[in-house]
C-alpha cells in the first residue's frame, strides 16, 4: 500500500514538473515570437544607418546606400525573408502546440527551427554585404542586437523544455529524433539554398550556353563551364586510375600479407597522409611535382598542368581507399580463406578470386568516397592547376570546377557572382550523384551478402 501511495506521489510530482516546464517553453515561445517585432539586427553603410526589426526585414523592399561614385538600392535576399518568416511562423506554432498540449516532439522541433532561423540570416546576409560591396562602400557593420540572440538561445531551450513534458523516460529518444530532423533539414535547406542561388544565373545565360560553353570572360558576360566540368571529370578520373589500384594494393598488404611489426610501421604512415592539410599537399606539387613535369617536358608545358593535378589527387585519396579497403578485407570471413586454402589454391590466387571479390561492395564504397574528395578538393589544386579555363589536356593548364569558385568569389559582383553560385549548384549535383552511388552500392552489397 505504501509502495502504491509513493508511486502516486511521484507521479503527481512528475506532473506538476512537466507542468512548470510546459509553461517556462510556453513563456520563452512567446519571447521569441516578440523578438521578430523588435529591433533585430542594425546595419551601418558609410555612415548611414538602419536599425530594423525581424518582420521589417522580411518585407521591406531594402537599403538606400551612398557610395563615393554611385548610390543604389539595397535589396534584401530572398534568402534572408524566408529565414524569418520560418522563425516566426515556427516560433507561434509551437507556442500553440505547447500552451495547448497538443503534440510536444512537434513543439519541440518548431521551437528548434526557430532557433535556427537567426543563423540562417546571418548567414544569408553576407549577400548584402557583396551588393554594398558592388557599390564601391567598405565600411559595411552589422550588429545583431539582444532579441536575435533571445531567438536563438529560446529557441534551443524551449525545444528541450517541450521535449521534457513528455518525461524523463521519452526526453533521450525524443532528442534524437529531433537533431535526426535536424540532419534532414540541414540538407534540405542547404539544396533549397544552393538551387536558389544557382539556378537563376543559369536561367538567364542559358543552361545549354552555361554547361556546353567553351569560354569563360566574366568581363564579356561569357559564362561557358564546359572546360572546367571536362576538367574536373578528367583529373579525377586520372587520381582514381592511379590511386585505386595503389590504395587496393596497399589494403590486401596490410590485410593479408604484412607482418604485425611490418603493418605498424606502414598504417600510421597512411592515416598520417589523411591528416596532412591540403595546403601542405599543394606546396609539394609545387615545389617538387611541377619542376619535375617541367623538366621532363621542357617543350610541351610549363608545369602547373592537369598531370600535377591528377598525380596530387592520386595521393591525397590514397588514406580513404587503403582505410576503406583494409576495413572491408577483414570483415571477409577467415573460413573463406581457409576454405580456399584447404582446396589448393595459393595465398595469392586466394587474395585474388576468393577475398577480394567478398569485398567488392565495401572496396567500391572507398573508391566511390575518394571521388568524392578529388571533386572537392580546392586549395592544392589550385596552386598547381594553372588556373586558366582551358579545354582538358593532359600536360595543358586547366581549371576545375572548385577552383574556379575560389579564385573569383572575393570579387565577383552581379551575374558574374551569380554564376559563381550556379558553377557551386553544379559541383552539388555531381557530388549528390557521388553519394546516392554510394548509397546504391552499398544496398546493393547488403543484398548479395543476405542471399
Amino acid at each position: 500500500m505504501e509502495r502504491t501511495m509513493d508511486g502516486q506521489e511521484g507521479r503527481e510530482r512528475e506532473k506538476r514538473r512537466n507542468a512548470v516546464y510546459r509553461w517556462i517553453a510556453a513563456g520563452l515561445g512567446a519571447v521569441m515570437v516578440l523578438s521578430f517585432f523588435l529591433p533585430y539586427i542594425t546595419f551601418v553603410f558609410r555612415g548611414l544607418k538602419y536599425t530594423v526589426s525581424g518582420i521589417q526585414l522580411a518585407f521591406v523592399k531594402g537599403f538606400w546606400v551612398v557610395g563615393p561614385q554611385q548610390s543604389g538600392l539595397v535589396t534584401i535576399p530572398l534568402a534572408v525573408r524566408a529565414s524569418i518568416v520560418l522563425g516566426l511562423l515556427c516560433a507561434a506554432g509551437g507556442f500553440v502546440l505547447i500552451l495547448l498540449k497538443k503534440k510536444p516532439i512537434t513543439a519541440g522541433l518548431l521551437f528548434l527551427l526557430s532557433g535556427i532561423s537567426p543563423l540562417l540570416v546571418m548567414a544569408a546576409s553576407g549577400a548584402i554585404q557583396t551588393a554594398v560591396t558592388s557599390l564601391n562602400v567598405s565600411q559595411i557593420e552589422m550588429r545583431f542586437l539582444w532579441p536575435f540572440f533571445c531567438t536563438l538561445l529560446g529557441g534551443f531551450v524551449s525545444s528541450i523544455l517541450a521535449l521534457r513534458t513528455q518525461g524523463t523516460e521519452r526526453l533521450a529518444e525524443s532528442v534524437f529524433q529531433v537533431f535526426a530532423c535536424v540532419s534532414i533539414g540541414s540538407v534540405i535547406l542547404l539544396t533549397v539554398y544552393i538551387i536558389s542561388a544557382g539556378l537563376p544565373a543559369i536561367l538567364q545565360i542559358g543552361a545549354v550556353q552555361f554547361l556546353f560553353g567553351e569560354s569563360w570572360r566574366p568581363a564579356s558576360d561569357i559564362f561557358g563551364i564546359l572546360p572546367m566540368i571536362l576538367s574536373s571529370i578528367a583529373g579525377t578520373a586520372g587520381a582514381i586510375v592511379i590511386g585505386v589500384p595503389v590504395g587496393i594494393l596497399t589494403a590486401v598488404f596490410l590485410s593479408e600479407t604484412a607482418s604485425p611489426r611490418l603493418a605498424m610501421l606502414v598504417r600510421p604512415a597512411v592515416e598520417l597522409l589523411a591528416g596532412i592539410p591540403s595546403v601542405i599537399y599543394g606546396f609539394f606539387g609545387m615545389l617538387v611535382v611541377v619542376p619535375v613535369i617541367r623538366n621532363m617536358f621542357p617543350e610541351h608545358t610549363i608545369g602547373d598542368s592537369l598531370l600535377a593535378v591528377i598525380l596530387i589527387l592520386a595521393v591525397m585519396i590514397l588514406p580513404t581507399i587503403v582505410s576503406v579497403t583494409e576495413t572491408s578485407l577483414r570483415a571477409v570471413p577467415r573460413a573463406y580463406r581457409e576454405a580456399s586454402l584447404a582446396l589448393g589454391a595459393t595465398q595469392t590466387e586466394t587474395i585474388f578470386k576468393v577475398t577480394l571479390p567478398a569485398a567488392k561492395s565495401g572496396i567500391l564504397a572507398g573508391v566511390i568516397l575518394g571521388v568524392g574528395r578529388a571533386i572537392g578538393e580546392t586549395m592544392a589544386v589550385i596552386m598547381v592547376a594553372g588556373n586558366v579555363a582551358n579545354m582538358p589536356s593532359l600536360l595543358g593548364t586547366v581549371r576545375l570546377l572548385t577552383t574556379g569558385i575560389a579564385m573569383e568569389m572575393s570579387y565577383a559582383s552581379g551575374l558574374h557572382r551569380e554564376a559563381l553560385f550556379a558553377i557551386g549548384l553544379v559541383l552539388f549535383v555531381f557530388i549528390m550523384i557521388v553519394n546516392l552511388l554510394f548509397n546504391y552500392i552499398s544496398k546493393k552489397g547488403v543484398q548479395i551478402h543476405a542471399e
